[in-house]
């Protein structure tokens, strides 16, 4: 049973009573027969857009999108979008239709091509609620009949078939479309569908790459990213041409139990939601193919694929119009993803104050999510390692505690002020002296306590200095009396007469 929120139902008798059909379509419909509750509702009319303005003048209105021949309207904090039946929208242009049946055929998949009123009830001409409730979810193109000519014992016969064609050709985004149904949801192609798609993969050259773009952040954002890349390759090779070479390319290494695109697919899922590190794990191995070196022992090893992996990103994402600052994060994580993450506190924090706090804990969620996919067994002794390593720098940046110099509790001024040191260059050495205590040890980061250990420092230093003139003097004094206890040894020679 299909319950709509009191606002929509709202929506739907204002038109009515003013003498219009009016039904919710498209995802909305979808997502309330799978029993879910959508945010944003969707309604067509056989209304023209001045007599839906006029339907609504008692309410909050907005033309924002009138150029597409969308109306929204507010009611009682709802914002939904009302349209006139389309045949077709393109960019800005929009063709207009007569009936129901025709807005639902433009939005080229049977589970979107729905509608429903509670005077009409569930208006499905294409099935869309079947591959719904089917044992398995599908996303099923819509397609026409047409007669094709074809030739039975050497003579032409008309026959007609169903194709499926211009769902894709009429918006070839929809190829990338149905993979990302199937990366958001538990979706599968329909077998006939997925033929339609290898038949017109020559569309993705008239899609925008923006939008091709968008798409794929979509794919790769998904809870099912993971299993939508690694069965759909077939399709997105032509988008992604650079992926083709990794596509059943076998690592031949102890560590790697998968072939390099099926490695790159569970990589993408192991990875946290965050567009640029999931672009990155997208993209990290895309070098391997290249770079493969087999050893005496038949082992596979990669040595430069991360440069080279970086290199055909850029590419891509250049092709594909991302943001230069995308591009940026997204190649430095590239090169850099097979960086060494030191288990040690000490140097850990050295990475820290080389690359930073923000751009570490990236990497380290890269190669976490990188280390996972490499093996049958999701948590090799790789990842409990980074993991802590991860845990480490959460815990210092959390804390405050101190992994640069600029973070002691007391400064150069201070320590030649109290008078512990003589002039600039030995309240750097010295205050360089304490930043390597405070790094071994977090807790001497206390203005007290270092004063303390600058002043012991101090006399031992003053001791230090004083027992190097002490032995200088010694020594000086042991080689002089060595030279005169030799001149007094001297043999006398006397001069012969």
């Amino acid at each position: 049973m299909i319950i709509l929120p009191s606002q929509v139902t709202e929506a739907l008798e204002r038109l009515e009573s003013a003498g219009f059909e009016a039904y919710v379509v498209g995802a909305c419909v979808r997502e309330l027969i799978l029993g879910r509750s959508p945010q944003d509702f969707d309604i067509v009319t056989n209304a023209e857009i001045n007599d839906i303005m006029f339907a609504f003048r008692d309410y909050r209105i907005s033309d924002e999108g009138m150029s597409r021949g969308e109306i929204l309207v507010t009611i009682v904090g709802m914002i939904i979008q009302v349209s006139p039946y389309r045949r077709e929208v393109v960019g800005n242009r929009v063709m207009y239709a007569q009936d129901l049946e025709t807005d639902l055929a433009r939005r080229g998949f049977t589970m979107n091509a729905m509608a429903y009123s509670p005077k009409s009830g569930l208006i499905d001409p294409y099935d869309g609620r079947g591959a719904l409730t089917g044992e398995i979810k599908q996303v099923v193109a819509i397609g026409e009949n047409v007669t094709v000519n074809v030739k039975v014992g050497g003579k032409p016969t008309a026959e007609t078939v169903y194709d499926m064609s211009k769902s894709f050709t009429i918006k070839p985004s929809r190829l990338l479309q149905a993979i990302r149904y199937c990366s958001e949801d538990e979706y599968e192609i329909e077998e006939q569908t997925r033929g339609c798609m290898r038949a017109n993969v020559a569309c993705f050259d008239y899609a925008q790459p923006e939008t091709i773009r968008e798409e794929l952040q979509r794919i790769v954002m998904g809870k099912y990213a993971a299993r939508a890349l690694e069965t759909n390759a077939d399709i997105l090779k032509y988008v992604l041409p650079e992926i083709e070479p990794c596509i059943g390319f076998m690592q031949q290494s102890r560590h790697h139990d998968f072939d390099v695109w099926t490695h790159i697919s569970k990589a993408v899922g192991y990875a946290v939601p965050e567009p640029g590190i999931r672009f990155t794990m997208l993209f990290h191995d895309l070098g391997k193919p290249d770079c493969m070196f087999i050893d005496s022992k038949g082992h596979g090893h990669f040595k430069g694929h991360g440069e080279r992996g970086r290199l055909l990103a850029e590419g891509i994402m250049r092709r594909l119009e991302f943001p230069k600052n995308m591009i940026d994060e997204i190649s430095w994580l590239i090169y850099h993803h097979d960086v060494r993450i030191p288990e040690d506190r000490k140097e850990l924090k050295a990475l820290i104050r080389e690359l930073g706090a923000a751009d570490l804990r990236d990497l380290i969620q890269c190669e976490i999510a990188d280390s996972r996919a490499r093996q049958t067994n999701n948590e090799p002794e790789q990842t409990v390692k980074l993991r802590a390593s991860l845990a480490a720098l959460n815990e210092i940046m959390e804390t405050g505690e101190c992994y640069e110099i600029s973070q002691l509790a007391i400064t150069k001024r201070e320590l030649i002020d109290r008078g512990f040191v003589r002039g600039d260059d030995e309240a750097e050495q010295l205050l360089n002296a304490l930043f390597e205590i405070v790094l071994d040890k977090p807790s001497f980061n206390n203005r007290l306590m270092l004063l303390d250990i600058a002043e012991k420092s101090k006399s031992k230093l003053e001791q230090i200095e004083a027992d190097r003139l002490r032995a200088a003097r010694e020594k000086s004094a042991a080689e002089r009396a060595k030279r005169e206890k030799g001149r007094r040894a001297e043999p006398i020679f006397k001069r012969k007469k």
